[in-house]
C-alpha cells in the first residue's frame, strides 16, 4: 500500500469507517482498529496485530469506505 493510501485509510478509520485490509504475506484479513504513525493496528480473529502498510492491501469489499471518493 502506498503512503498516501495509508494516510487515507487512517483518516477514514478516525472518522468512524470500518476499513478491512489483507496482509499480503499471510493472506489474513482484518479490520483496522487504529493507526500508529507507521502501522495499522488490525483485529484478526479476535486478536490484535500490527501490520505495516507496505505489506497490506485494502480489501475490495469495503468500497463504501469514505476515502474511496477522495
Amino acid at each position: 500500500m502506498e503512503s498516501n493510501d495509508f494516510t487515507k485509510c487512517c483518516q477514514a478509520v478516525e472518522e468512524g469507517a470500518e476499513i478491512y485490509v489483507e496482509n499480503l504475506g499471510t493472506h489474513e484479513r482484518g479490520r483496522i482498529v487504529f493507526c500508529t504513525g507507521t502501522e495499522f493496528d488490525v483485529r484478526v480473529g479476535g486478536k490484535r496485530q500490527h501490520w505495516g502498510p507496505e505489506g497490506c492491501e485494502e480489501v475490495s469489499s469495503c468500497s463504501e469506505s469514505p476515502h474511496k471518493n477522495i
